[in-house]
Protein backbone atom coordinates (compact mmCIF):
# COMPACT_ATOMS: atom_id res chain seq x y z
CA UNK A 1 0.00 0.00 0.00
CA UNK A 2 1.39 3.42 -0.91
CA UNK A 3 2.58 5.55 1.97
CA UNK A 4 1.49 9.14 2.39
CA UNK A 5 4.02 11.85 1.63
CA UNK A 6 4.11 12.82 5.31
CA UNK A 7 5.03 9.24 6.39
CA UNK A 8 8.80 8.74 6.82
CA UNK A 9 10.18 6.44 4.14
CA UNK A 10 12.70 3.85 5.30
CA UNK A 11 14.90 2.35 2.58
CA UNK A 12 17.13 -0.65 3.21
CA UNK A 13 19.86 -2.27 1.16
CA UNK A 14 17.25 -4.93 0.33
CA UNK A 15 14.98 -2.48 -1.53
CA UNK A 16 14.83 -3.98 -5.00
CA UNK A 17 11.84 -2.12 -6.46
CA UNK A 18 10.76 1.40 -5.52
CA UNK A 19 7.70 3.26 -6.83
CA UNK A 20 7.62 7.05 -6.49
CA UNK A 21 4.29 8.38 -7.73
CA UNK A 22 2.39 11.63 -7.40
CA UNK A 23 2.80 15.27 -8.45
CA UNK A 24 5.29 16.44 -5.78
CA UNK A 25 8.67 16.52 -7.52
CA UNK A 26 10.70 17.58 -4.47
CA UNK A 27 9.64 14.54 -2.48
CA UNK A 28 10.58 12.27 -5.38
CA UNK A 29 14.00 13.89 -5.55
CA UNK A 30 14.56 13.54 -1.79
CA UNK A 31 13.41 9.93 -1.72
CA UNK A 32 15.70 9.06 -4.63
CA UNK A 33 18.62 10.70 -2.79
CA UNK A 34 17.82 8.66 0.32
CA UNK A 35 17.69 5.47 -1.73
CA UNK A 36 21.01 6.24 -3.43
CA UNK A 37 22.69 7.03 -0.09
CA UNK A 38 21.39 3.77 1.40
CA UNK A 39 22.80 1.76 -1.49
CA UNK A 40 26.12 3.63 -1.46
CA UNK A 41 26.57 2.83 2.22
CA UNK A 42 25.88 -0.84 1.52
CA UNK A 43 27.57 -1.32 -1.88
CA UNK A 44 29.91 1.61 -2.48
CA UNK A 45 29.64 3.58 -5.72
CA UNK A 46 26.23 3.33 -7.43
CA UNK A 47 25.61 3.59 -11.18
CA UNK A 48 22.35 5.35 -12.19
CA UNK A 49 20.58 4.96 -15.53
CA UNK A 50 17.33 6.72 -16.44
CA UNK A 51 14.83 5.72 -19.10
CA UNK A 52 11.61 7.29 -20.33
CA UNK A 53 8.75 4.88 -20.92
CA UNK A 54 7.76 6.73 -24.10
CA UNK A 55 10.87 5.51 -25.95
CA UNK A 56 11.98 2.47 -23.95
CA UNK A 57 11.02 -1.17 -24.33
CA UNK A 58 10.89 -3.82 -21.62
CA UNK A 59 13.88 -5.78 -22.92
CA UNK A 60 16.16 -2.73 -22.65
CA UNK A 61 15.20 -2.15 -19.01
CA UNK A 62 15.53 -5.82 -18.06
CA UNK A 63 18.90 -6.09 -19.83
CA UNK A 64 20.24 -3.23 -17.72
CA UNK A 65 18.78 -4.68 -14.54
CA UNK A 66 20.29 -8.12 -15.09
CA UNK A 67 23.72 -7.03 -16.31
CA UNK A 68 26.42 -5.87 -13.91
CA UNK A 69 27.79 -2.34 -14.01
CA UNK A 70 31.47 -1.50 -14.46
CA UNK A 71 33.53 -3.05 -11.64
CA UNK A 72 30.30 -4.78 -10.58
CA UNK A 73 28.78 -1.52 -9.29
CA UNK A 74 25.30 -1.55 -7.80
CA UNK A 75 22.77 0.00 -10.20
CA UNK A 76 19.68 2.17 -9.91
CA UNK A 77 17.51 1.75 -13.01
CA UNK A 78 14.93 4.55 -13.19
CA UNK A 79 11.91 4.50 -15.50
CA UNK A 80 10.01 7.79 -15.83
CA UNK A 81 6.33 7.99 -16.91
CA UNK A 82 6.15 4.55 -15.32
CA UNK A 83 2.35 4.34 -15.38
CA UNK A 84 2.54 3.83 -19.17
CA UNK A 85 5.34 1.31 -18.76
CA UNK A 86 3.41 -0.70 -16.18
CA UNK A 87 0.22 -0.65 -18.26
CA UNK A 88 2.10 -2.22 -21.16
CA UNK A 89 4.18 -4.71 -19.15
CA UNK A 90 2.30 -5.41 -15.92
CA UNK A 91 2.46 -9.22 -16.16
CA UNK A 92 6.21 -9.24 -16.87
CA UNK A 93 6.86 -6.82 -14.00
CA UNK A 94 4.81 -8.98 -11.63
CA UNK A 95 6.99 -11.95 -12.58
CA UNK A 96 10.16 -9.90 -12.10
CA UNK A 97 9.00 -8.79 -8.64
CA UNK A 98 8.84 -12.47 -7.62
CA UNK A 99 12.62 -12.79 -8.09
CA UNK A 100 14.39 -9.44 -8.61
CA UNK A 101 18.16 -9.31 -9.09
CA UNK A 102 20.25 -8.55 -6.00
CA UNK A 103 22.66 -6.10 -7.64
CA UNK A 104 20.15 -3.45 -8.84
CA UNK A 105 17.04 -1.53 -7.80
CA UNK A 106 14.27 -0.70 -10.25
CA UNK A 107 12.77 2.76 -9.60
CA UNK A 108 9.41 3.51 -11.21
CA UNK A 109 8.54 7.24 -11.24
CA UNK A 110 5.26 8.72 -12.40
CA UNK A 111 2.54 11.22 -11.59
CA UNK A 112 -0.22 8.63 -11.94
CA UNK A 113 -0.25 5.12 -10.56
CA UNK A 114 -2.94 2.49 -11.10
CA UNK A 115 -3.10 0.15 -8.15
CA UNK A 116 -3.23 -3.62 -8.69
CA UNK A 117 -1.66 -6.94 -7.79
CA UNK A 118 1.74 -5.55 -8.76
CA UNK A 119 1.62 -3.34 -5.65
CA UNK A 120 1.47 -6.39 -3.37
CA UNK A 121 4.40 -8.02 -5.15
CA UNK A 122 6.47 -4.82 -4.94
CA UNK A 123 5.71 -4.37 -1.23
CA UNK A 124 7.44 -7.69 -0.50
CA UNK A 125 10.72 -6.60 -2.09
CA UNK A 126 10.57 -2.81 -1.84
CA UNK A 127 8.10 -0.01 -1.27
CA UNK A 128 5.66 2.42 -2.87
CA UNK A 129 5.75 6.10 -1.87
CA UNK A 130 2.88 8.43 -2.72
CA UNK A 131 4.37 11.87 -3.28
CA UNK A 132 1.51 14.34 -2.87
CA UNK A 133 1.68 18.03 -1.99
CA UNK A 134 1.68 18.31 1.80
CA UNK A 135 -0.94 20.16 3.81
CA UNK A 136 -0.06 23.73 4.80
CA UNK A 137 1.02 22.69 8.35
CA UNK A 138 3.09 19.81 6.92
CA UNK A 139 4.75 22.17 4.43
CA UNK A 140 5.63 24.58 7.25
CA UNK A 141 7.18 21.77 9.31
CA UNK A 142 9.10 20.61 6.23
CA UNK A 143 10.47 24.13 5.72
CA UNK A 144 11.70 24.35 9.32
CA UNK A 145 13.60 21.07 8.93
CA UNK A 146 14.85 21.92 5.44
CA UNK A 147 16.25 25.23 6.68
CA UNK A 148 18.24 23.49 9.41
CA UNK A 149 19.36 20.39 7.51
CA UNK A 150 20.11 21.79 4.05
CA UNK A 151 20.46 25.57 4.24
CA UNK A 152 22.24 26.02 7.59
CA UNK A 153 19.86 28.67 8.84
CA UNK A 154 17.02 28.95 11.34
CA UNK A 155 13.33 29.29 10.52
CA UNK A 156 10.62 29.10 13.17
CA UNK A 157 7.22 27.54 12.53
CA UNK A 158 5.29 30.82 12.54
CA UNK A 159 7.55 32.37 9.90
CA UNK A 160 7.48 29.16 7.87
CA UNK A 161 3.67 29.35 7.89
CA UNK A 162 3.84 32.87 6.44
CA UNK A 163 6.14 31.63 3.68
CA UNK A 164 3.71 28.81 2.82
CA UNK A 165 0.82 31.31 2.74
CA UNK A 166 2.79 33.47 0.31
CA UNK A 167 3.99 30.74 -2.04
CA UNK A 168 1.70 27.74 -1.68
CA UNK A 169 2.67 24.14 -0.94
CA UNK A 170 4.91 23.29 -3.90
CA UNK A 171 8.04 22.05 -2.09
CA UNK A 172 10.33 22.74 -5.06
CA UNK A 173 9.29 26.40 -5.12
CA UNK A 174 9.47 26.67 -1.33
CA UNK A 175 12.97 25.22 -1.28
CA UNK A 176 14.15 27.61 -4.00
CA UNK A 177 12.84 30.62 -2.06
CA UNK A 178 14.30 29.25 1.16
CA UNK A 179 17.71 29.00 -0.51
CA UNK A 180 17.44 32.63 -1.62
CA UNK A 181 16.51 33.75 1.88
CA UNK A 182 19.34 31.71 3.40
CA UNK A 183 21.87 33.48 1.19
CA UNK A 184 20.75 36.79 2.71
CA UNK A 185 21.47 35.68 6.28
CA UNK A 186 24.66 35.24 8.20
CA UNK A 187 25.35 31.54 8.87
CA UNK A 188 22.98 30.26 11.52
CA UNK A 189 20.92 33.41 11.85
CA UNK A 190 17.17 33.37 11.80
CA UNK A 191 15.01 34.11 8.78
CA UNK A 192 12.35 36.54 9.99
CA UNK A 193 9.17 38.00 8.52
CA UNK A 194 10.90 41.28 7.70
CA UNK A 195 13.31 39.48 5.37
CA UNK A 196 10.41 37.55 3.77
CA UNK A 197 8.52 40.83 3.20
CA UNK A 198 11.59 42.26 1.48
CA UNK A 199 12.36 39.31 -0.79
CA UNK A 200 9.16 37.31 -1.26
CA UNK A 201 6.25 39.15 -2.83
CA UNK A 202 2.65 38.22 -2.18
CA UNK A 203 1.47 35.81 -4.83
CA UNK A 204 -1.53 36.62 -7.00
CA UNK A 205 -3.22 33.58 -5.49
CA UNK A 206 -2.77 35.01 -1.99
CA UNK A 207 -4.12 38.38 -3.13
CA UNK A 208 -7.13 36.64 -4.65
CA UNK A 209 -7.91 34.69 -1.48
CA UNK A 210 -7.53 37.80 0.67
CA UNK A 211 -10.33 39.43 -1.34
CA UNK A 212 -12.40 36.28 -1.53
CA UNK A 213 -12.18 35.57 2.20
CA UNK A 214 -13.31 39.12 2.91
CA UNK A 215 -16.34 38.64 0.66
CA UNK A 216 -17.11 35.23 2.18
CA UNK A 217 -17.00 36.69 5.70
CA UNK A 218 -19.28 39.57 4.75
CA UNK A 219 -21.82 37.18 3.22
CA UNK A 220 -21.95 34.95 6.28
CA UNK A 221 -23.19 35.74 9.77
CA UNK A 222 -23.10 32.88 12.22
CA UNK A 223 -25.17 30.01 10.88
CA UNK A 224 -27.48 32.14 8.78
CA UNK A 225 -27.15 34.65 6.00
CA UNK A 226 -28.63 38.00 6.93
CA UNK A 227 -30.63 40.39 4.80
CA UNK A 228 -27.84 42.94 5.17
CA UNK A 229 -25.24 40.59 3.68
CA UNK A 230 -25.23 42.51 0.40
CA UNK A 231 -24.58 45.77 2.22
CA UNK A 232 -21.75 44.20 4.21
CA UNK A 233 -20.20 42.83 1.02
CA UNK A 234 -20.36 46.26 -0.63
CA UNK A 235 -18.82 47.85 2.46
CA UNK A 236 -15.98 45.32 2.40
CA UNK A 237 -15.41 45.89 -1.33
CA UNK A 238 -15.01 49.65 -0.72
CA UNK A 239 -12.61 48.93 2.12
CA UNK A 240 -10.47 46.72 -0.10
CA UNK A 241 -10.35 49.27 -2.90
CA UNK A 242 -10.17 52.52 -0.91
CA UNK A 243 -8.00 51.49 2.02
CA UNK A 244 -5.92 48.61 0.72
CA UNK A 245 -5.21 50.08 -2.68
CA UNK A 246 -6.51 47.08 -4.64
CA UNK A 247 -7.58 48.12 -8.18
CA UNK A 248 -11.35 47.78 -8.54
CA UNK A 249 -10.94 45.89 -11.84
CA UNK A 250 -8.73 43.34 -10.08
CA UNK A 251 -11.18 43.00 -7.19
CA UNK A 252 -13.97 42.37 -9.71
CA UNK A 253 -11.87 39.61 -11.25
CA UNK A 254 -11.18 38.03 -7.83
CA UNK A 255 -14.90 38.09 -6.92
CA UNK A 256 -15.77 36.48 -10.25
CA UNK A 257 -13.10 33.86 -9.58
CA UNK A 258 -14.73 33.12 -6.21
CA UNK A 259 -18.01 32.37 -7.99
CA UNK A 260 -16.15 30.15 -10.45
CA UNK A 261 -14.73 28.19 -7.50
CA UNK A 262 -18.18 27.86 -5.96
CA UNK A 263 -19.55 26.54 -9.25
CA UNK A 264 -16.64 24.09 -9.56
CA UNK A 265 -17.29 22.87 -6.00
CA UNK A 266 -20.95 22.25 -6.76
CA UNK A 267 -20.09 20.28 -9.89
CA UNK A 268 -17.63 18.19 -7.86
CA UNK A 269 -20.36 17.55 -5.28
CA UNK A 270 -22.66 16.31 -8.05
CA UNK A 271 -19.88 13.96 -9.16
CA UNK A 272 -19.77 12.45 -5.67
CA UNK A 273 -16.67 14.20 -4.30
CA UNK A 274 -16.49 14.69 -0.53
CA UNK A 275 -16.04 18.12 1.03
CA UNK A 276 -12.56 17.10 2.15
CA UNK A 277 -11.61 16.20 -1.42
CA UNK A 278 -13.10 19.44 -2.77
CA UNK A 279 -11.22 21.51 -0.19
CA UNK A 280 -7.94 19.79 -1.04
CA UNK A 281 -8.30 20.32 -4.79
CA UNK A 282 -9.35 23.97 -4.41
CA UNK A 283 -6.56 24.61 -1.88
CA UNK A 284 -8.89 25.46 0.99
CA UNK A 285 -7.89 25.20 4.63
CA UNK A 286 -8.59 26.81 7.99
CA UNK A 287 -11.28 29.50 8.29
CA UNK A 288 -11.33 29.87 4.51
CA UNK A 289 -12.49 26.28 4.12
CA UNK A 290 -15.25 26.64 6.74
CA UNK A 291 -16.62 29.83 5.17
CA UNK A 292 -16.50 28.42 1.65
CA UNK A 293 -18.14 25.10 2.51
CA UNK A 294 -20.84 26.84 4.52
CA UNK A 295 -21.92 28.68 1.37
CA UNK A 296 -21.83 25.56 -0.82
CA UNK A 297 -24.31 23.92 1.57
CA UNK A 298 -26.73 26.80 0.95
CA UNK A 299 -26.38 26.74 -2.83
CA UNK A 300 -27.73 24.53 -5.60
CA UNK A 301 -26.06 23.71 -8.92
CA UNK A 302 -28.68 25.88 -10.63
CA UNK A 303 -27.89 28.88 -8.43
CA UNK A 304 -24.13 28.59 -8.86
CA UNK A 305 -24.52 28.32 -12.63
CA UNK A 306 -26.68 31.46 -12.59
CA UNK A 307 -24.16 33.26 -10.35
CA UNK A 308 -21.35 32.36 -12.72
CA UNK A 309 -23.27 33.83 -15.66
CA UNK A 310 -23.91 36.99 -13.63
CA UNK A 311 -20.24 37.27 -12.65
CA UNK A 312 -19.08 36.92 -16.25
CA UNK A 313 -21.64 39.53 -17.33
CA UNK A 314 -20.51 41.98 -14.61
CA UNK A 315 -16.86 41.49 -15.54
CA UNK A 316 -17.68 42.00 -19.23
CA UNK A 317 -19.56 45.23 -18.49
CA UNK A 318 -16.60 46.58 -16.54
CA UNK A 319 -14.16 45.76 -19.34
CA UNK A 320 -16.51 47.20 -21.97
CA UNK A 321 -16.94 50.56 -20.23
CA UNK A 322 -20.60 49.90 -19.37
CA UNK A 323 -20.66 51.48 -15.94
CA UNK A 324 -17.72 51.79 -13.57
CA UNK A 325 -16.05 48.69 -12.15
CA UNK A 326 -17.07 49.74 -8.64
CA UNK A 327 -20.73 50.19 -9.63
CA UNK A 328 -20.75 46.79 -11.33
CA UNK A 329 -19.13 45.28 -8.23
CA UNK A 330 -21.79 46.78 -5.97
CA UNK A 331 -24.60 45.44 -8.17
CA UNK A 332 -23.06 42.01 -8.34
CA UNK A 333 -22.55 41.78 -4.56
CA UNK A 334 -26.23 42.64 -4.07
CA UNK A 335 -27.31 39.94 -6.53
CA UNK A 336 -24.88 37.48 -4.93
CA UNK A 337 -26.35 38.07 -1.49
CA UNK A 338 -29.89 37.63 -2.88
CA UNK A 339 -29.00 34.25 -4.34
CA UNK A 340 -27.48 33.10 -1.03
CA UNK A 341 -30.53 33.89 1.15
Amino acid sequence: MAKRASTPIQFTDQTRICVLHGPEMMLKRQYLQQLRQTMEQAHGEVETLTFNAANTDLAEVFDELRSYGLMQQYKLIIVDEADQFVTQHRAALERYAQAPVDHATLVLRSVKWNRGNLDKAIAKVGLLAKCEPPSAPEAARWLVKQAKDHHQCTLDHQTATILVARLGRDLMLLDAELGKLALMTIDGTKIDQQLIDQLVGRSSDEQAWAVQEAVLESLSSGSTLTASAGGKAIEKIHELVDLSGQPDVLVMYFVADLVRKLNTAMQMKLAGETEASIARQLKLWGPRQALFMNLTRRLTPQKTAKLLDMAVAADTRSKSGLGTSMRNLECFCTMLADQLK
